[in-house]
């Protein structure tokens, strides 16, 4: 299956770019795991690496980084913005949404 491609708008701070490439350079935008069954928000988790199945996801290059984003969940009309938080080892990846 080939993902449909958007025009896909990712802003990423310096630390998730500097973060990202000392990863290997790959990102993933996708549905972040939620628990509890009463909400129909879809949330969108950012982590390095490829996504396990790739042929579902569009591919975008930006800032020397792969970003794979998931196309059901990514809106073409909304803005991402990825950060880093966190210190030493427990660092992680945060994505907001913006307008």
């Amino acid at each position: 299956m080939v993902a449909p491609q958007i025009d896909l708008q990712v802003n990423l701070s310096e630390q998730a770019i500097n973060y990202i490439k000392e990863h290997g350079g790959i990102l993933t935008l996708e549905e972040a795991p939620q628990a509890g069954c009463c909400t129909s928000t879809v949330f969108v988790e950012a982590h390095p690496g490829k996504p396990k199945g790739e042929g579902y996801f569009g591919v975008k290059e930006q800032n020397g980084i792969q970003i794979y984003y998931d196309t059901f969940i990514i809106k073409q009309d909304k803005c991402y913005e990825v950060g880093l938080e966190g210190l030493l080892k427990w660092k992680t990846l945060t994505v907001f949404l913006t307008v």
